[in-house]
């Protein structure tokens, strides 16, 4: 191992975005970093871009393209697996926002954290507007930050004030290794899902360390889409339910965030929108029933179809093909209700009863299905993927776990009492929301 840093700088749609020059201004002073370049499948000129950018810094600077848009969450993980594979490998790795909202002469700062606090694994970059501090962020965009953190320590049983600044450090050992060892669930609160990962794989609230940034600049041109804050929700609960963090009353917010309690959930708000969308229509707009039934369906599906995309299965699928195979399920229910209702009552089942149960039945079905087909997303990349890509003789870097690192650290449950504070650079805490 050498006393080398290798920053993950995830890339999407940033050919006109991209500061090049700043870039360079770095890499020619900064000698022991290593810059990791991924494009996210963009489909502009980015990947010119920064194979021209990495040009005379070979030995510095690389470039991995995937061959689809993953998301974020994805295209840090497989810059990871390729700093991870490095020989020798980084003391230290970590990813930086491609938007240099956070100034990269701030990787020195990260550094000195890992240097003075040995038992500092991870370093997160926090935006705290004090005095003194340089902080440019839309008021709209702070408070929804303080309302997003606030859900995340919930959701970690962890103090943290910020989650989801793209500045972060990590010290390279095998037990952190392993949070990038296997495919996020999430694409867009990863960041979350890290500091999850990482809390049960062994690590210790003691080696997180939240850093008050000098500065930070709200960039314009986000990829974020209205979609995403959706899907954020489904995705924020997936994590709340798959890791045990000992979070207050689990035993009883647990199941209710199971996909299928979501499932069963939206369902009943489309089915709700259904019976007021009728209900408005013969009402007030003095529409027929059949036609006002007709609305209810649509408006109720449609809710539907938004709410599991987004909510409940946090999907990754293209909604071209998401909506038709969506589509699909919701005849083929419909159908096996109508026959199952039909066949009940044959055998002499009162049809409210046989309604019922078919009504159960379709939904279990439905859920299956959705959950196997509808709403399967493009699966994760791999790390073996990327290193078939760069087998194939294009600019393109990539890597797998290998060695040591692959070694599987004890898992220690983390219990109340180390969730007490995150250590944090200025000496106070503050609260969160």
């Amino acid at each position: 191992m050498v006393d080398r840093t290798a920053i993950i700088v995830p890339c999407y749609q940033e050919e006109k975005r991209l500061d090049t020059a700043a870039f360079r201004a770095f890499m020619a002073q900064a000698q022991n970093i290593y810059f990791i370049f991924v494009d996210d499948g963009s489909s502009d000129g980015t990947r010119g871009v920064l194979n021209a950018l990495v040009a005379g810094y070979q030995d510095r600077a690389v470039v991995v393209s995937l061959p689809v848009n993953r998301g974020k969450g994805e295209a840090v993980r497989s810059g990871a697996l390729h700093a991870l594979a490095l020989e020798p490998p980084p003391s230290r790795f970590g990813y930086w926002d491609a938007d240099l909202a956070t100034p990269l002469a701030c990787i020195r700062e990260f550094e000195d954290v890992l240097a003075a606090r040995p038992e500092v694994e991870v370093v997160l970059g926090t935006r705290v507007a004090l005095l003194g501090r340089d902080i440019e962020r839309k008021l709209i965009r702070h408070y929804a930050g303080r309302t997003f953190a606030t859900v995340a320590s919930l959701t970690l049983n962890l103090p943290v004030y910020d989650t989801q600044t793209g500045a972060k450090l990590f010290r390279m050992n095998p037990h952190v290794a392993q949070i990038f060892s296997r495919p996020f669930g999430s694409r867009w609160v990863f960041d979350v899902e890290i500091l999850a990962r990482y809390l049960r794989e062994g690590g210790s609230i003691r080696g997180l360390y939240e850093h008050d940034l000098p500065k930070w600049t709200d960039v314009g041109g986000s990829k974020l889409r209205a979609s995403d804050f959706g899907r954020s929700v489904g995705e924020m609960l997936n994590i709340y339910h798959q890791y045990d963090l000992k979070q207050p009353l689990r035993r009883f917010f647990g199941p209710l965030t199971s996909v299928f309690a979501r499932y069963v959930g939206v369902g009943g708000v489309g089915t709700a929108a259904h019976y007021l969308t009728l209900v408005l229509c013969v009402e007030l707009f003095g529409l027929k029933p059949g036609a006002g039934a007709t609305a209810g369906a649509i408006v109720g599906a449609v809710i539907n179809y938004i709410t599991n995309y987004s909510i409940t299965f946090a999907s990754k699928a293209r909604h071209s093909t998401a909506i038709f195979k969506y589509a699909v399920v919701a005849i083929l229910g419909v159908l096996a209700s109508a026959w199952g209702v039909q066949k009940l009552a044959e055998a002499g089942v009162y049809y409210i009863l046989g309604q019922m149960i078919c009504t159960a039945v379709v939904l279990v079905f439905g859920f299956f299905l959705n959950r196997a087909w509808t709403f399967r997303g493009t699966p994760p990349v791999s790390g073996s993927e990327v290193a078939d890509d760069r087998a194939n003789g294009t600019s393109v870097g990539g890597g797998q776990l290998t060695g040591h690192f692959l070694e599987r650290p004890e898992r220690r449950d983390v219990g109340p009492a180390e969730h007490q504070h995150v250590a944090h650079s200025s000496g106070h805490r503050d609260s969160i929301g």
